[in-house]
């Protein structure tokens, strides 16, 4: 939004003189010249430096009056205002000034900011939905059209069946109603292979195609050293005269974060370096105003690299993701301090940083997080509240009613109640042992990270109930470990289940066991997994084994219950051994 300059010229040769009594043409007025005003400021002092006088009395300043009535301040346009000086036989004498008000060179430019909304398209509890975000974004683009952006931060696709079932085809539908002008990928848009993201950003492809560009500097393959098809390193959104530069970054090490089989062919560099690279290239050769980093990551040493570059490498803003933190800060440097922006996960807050622009050059920068009810208790929150988070964009709700209408029943068939409430500790422990039932394995073992949510008691549970609590594509696999092994990794932090009889006390150590876990924990090349004997891979999704256990119990049970007993049919499932996995 642009800010309102007031530029007041007062014009002597426009001077006229109206109503005057018979010595009129006596009083004499000085000092007039232009002078501007700045929303903000104190209004003008309209007669200082002004004097007038007459032949008879003198110096008749003092009488002088001033009538700016006829002024609309916050609307452009030209103005009367009426001097008026009385002498002391009461003779008047009216001049009238033009006042030019005008728009200023200092502007606005708002960016308007997701992160790790993992597929969570609907409202619901504490997530807001796409269409309530889309009713401030898309408000914002048609009302201020030249000052507004909107950007993901990454993982915004894989965490909940109305994305998942679709593979993201739905959330790439409803940011491209919303306008997203920048998608930065994060670790979870590798969860189905790299390749199902980038088909919606290839031009060639017949499918649905993002209106906007998939971003990762720092992402490169192996094989080449070059970024994947269709992965940009940056964007340039131009907004009226400005042009901003967004730099795509993942944050380095967050290999550790995806399933080994689905980033084995990928690596990321250090984002502060390609950061400094592509700030350069973009002020030097594409004459950008401003540069934002957008990095799915939240360390602090990252954002301490990135904040202190300067000259051409200078970043104006960054913008965190991936521990689905909510916070706003700033770093400390020479001149502008650069804010630093994370806005939690699931769409719960909508991020937003402020630019003050004068003629293309930053004048202040201010970060806060938005929310419906919410507003700051102290100066650290920097939450602001905005009640068009509570309302809907008709559009954006048309395209999710699209999708919901086709997995109906996923969403609305209740399979059971949960009869207690479950943490995610719990529900991983439970994991653990259909995981080791399910191939009939001695132990199964399920890490926390996999488990997403939690069950209230008497909740009813559904297909998109388990797409939450566990919204990974994970799948059992098992292999033969000596008792010496499982020791070693036993210390690992996960969930562990042991068949009855046995604990790992009672392991031998050159004995060896059968032990099943999900792909995740399997495939990572620090595990002993992919370095035992004879390792299956049993295509059965970890989420589908639970469906099938709760659709047992319900045949029985009025409600859920970990404790109550457990139906699995031993593994009637198609193997798929694994002869070698390194």
């Amino acid at each position: 939004m642009k800010k309102i300059v007031f530029v007041v010229l007062l014009i002597a040769s426009l001077f006229t003189l109206m109503g005057c009594n018979q010595d009129s043409g006596k009083h004499e007025f000085t000092g007039l010249s232009d002078f501007s005003y700045t929303i903000g400021d104190l209004k003008p002092e309209w007669r200082f430096g002004v004097e007038v006088t007459d032949i008879e009395d003198g110096d008749i300043t003092r009488s002088i009056t001033v009538d700016d009535s006829a002024v609309i301040w916050d609307t452009p346009g030209t103005y009367p205002v009426i001097f008026t000086s009385r002498d002391r036989d009461g003779n008047k004498t009216h001049i009238t000034v033009n006042i030019v008000v005008m728009l200023s060179s200092e502007e606005e430019l708002n960016v308007y900011y997701i992160n790790d909304t993992h597929g969570a398209i609907e409202e619901n509890g504490n997530q807001l939905g796409l269409s309530a975000i889309g009713n401030l974004v898309m408000d914002e683009k048609e009302e201020n059209p030249d000052s507004t952006i909107f950007i993901g931060g990454g993982d915004l696709l894989q965490g909940n069946v109305l994305s998942n079932y679709y593979q993201g085809a739905s959330m790439i539908h409803a940011l491209n109603t919303m306008g997203l002008d920048a998608f930065v990928l994060g670790n979870h848009e590798f969860d189905w292979g790299l390749d199902v993201v980038t088909t919606y950003f290839n031009p060639a492809s017949s499918d649905l195609k993002a209106t906007y560009p998939l971003l990762g500097a720092n992402i490169f393959r192996k094989d080449t050293m070059e970024r994947p098809d269709h992965v940009d390193a940056y964007t340039i959104i131009e907004k009226g005269d400005l042009k901003i530069g967004v730099i795509g970054l993942m944050g380095y090490g967050i290999e550790s974060s995806i399933a080994t089989a689905r980033v084995q062919n990928y690596m990321f560099d250090e984002p502060h370096t390609w950061a400094a690279f592509y700030a350069e290239h973009l002020r030097v050769n594409e004459d950008v105003d401003l540069v934002l980093a957008v990095v799915h990551d939240n360390s602090s040493y990252t954002n301490q690299q990135i904040a202190q570059l300067t000259g051409n490498q200078r970043v104006d803003a960054i913008f965190n993701g991936h521990s689905h933190s909510r916070y706003t800060q700033t770093i400390s440097r020479d001149g502008i301090d650069i804010p630093v922006i994370q806005s939690k996960a699931n769409g719960e807050y909508l991020g937003k940083v402020t630019f003050t622009m004068n003629q293309g050059e930053i004048t202040g920068a201010t970060a806060t997080n938005l929310h419906p009810t919410q507003s700051s208790l102290s100066p650290s929150d920097h939450i602001t509240k905005d009640l068009r988070l509570a309302g809907s964009n008709a559009s954006v709700s048309e395209v999710i009613n699209e999708y919901k209408l086709a997995i109906q029943d996923l969403l609305s068939e209740v399979i059971i109640y949960s009869g207690n409430a479950y943490g995610r500790n719990d529900l991983s422990y439970f994991m653990a042992k259909l995981i080791r039932m399910s191939v009939g394995a001695d132990l199964g073992i399920h890490n926390f990270g996999g488990t997403r949510s939690d069950l209230d008691q008497n909740e009813a549970i559904t297909v998109a109930t388990l797409y939450e609590i566990f919204p990974f594509d994970n799948k059992v696999k098992y292999v033969y470990l000596s008792g010496s092994d499982i020791k070693d990794y036993a210390n690992s932090g996960d969930a562990i289940s042991y068949k009855d009889g046995l604990s790992l006390e009672s392991l031998h150590d050159d004995v060896y066991y059968k032990v099943a876990t999900n792909d995740y924990v399997f495939d990572k090349v620090d595990n002993p997994f992919i370095y035992g004997v004879d390792p299956v891979d049993t295509g059965l999704l970890i989420r589908d084994l639970l469906e099938t256990v709760l659709r047992e119990q319900a045949k029985t049970y009025p409600s859920f219950k970990t404790d109550q007993p457990i139906v699995i049919t031993p593994v009637s499932w198609t193997y798929n051994k694994e002869e070698d996995y390194i």
